[in-house]
């Protein structure tokens, strides 16, 4: 009985250890696809649907924990982020698996404009924006 178990063991340790050797390496990152990466993250996303704008006395990078922390209390995660010319922008999902444009456009030093858009056009997206603008409004000024 014991020779038929261990013959059992030794016959699945090797079909494991076959199975760990048959996966292919992970592929080195090449120039181009570390080029097309970098420059994935220099444009900017396109969201469809309300947005609204408003002002704040705050420099860009002083705004970016204020809003993250807003779009975490209202159920949306960054899946997202970047920088490009004109400023920065934050991708999220809500729970309703809507998209959340921030984009985040310095004016001139010390001021800054946020522009909020939410994917979709019915109610449930106009409350979504509101709350979210609500609630950016109150943690970055």
């Amino acid at each position: 009985m014991s020779a038929k178990s261990s013959w059992l063991g030794v016959g699945l340790g090797i079909v494991c250890l076959a199975a760990a050797g048959c996966r292919e390496p992970a592929p080195e990152p090449s120039p181009l696809s570390e080029a097309m990466r970098r420059q994935m993250l220099l444009t900017v996303p396109t969201v469809g649907g309300p947005s609204e704008e408003f002002t704040v006395g705050k420099e860009p990078g002083a705004l970016v924990p204020g809003i993250k922390a807003a779009l975490k209390n209202s159920g949306v995660r960054v899946v997202q982020e970047g920088n490009w010319e004109a400023g920065q922008w934050l991708l999220g999902k809500s729970l309703a698996d809507r998209s959340v444009l921030v984009q985040i456009l310095p004016i001139y030093p010390g001021r800054s404009t946020v522009k909020l858009t939410v994917e979709g056009a019915d109610t449930l997206t106009r409350e979504l924006m509101n709350h979210l603008a609500a609630d950016i409004g109150r943690k970055v000024r």
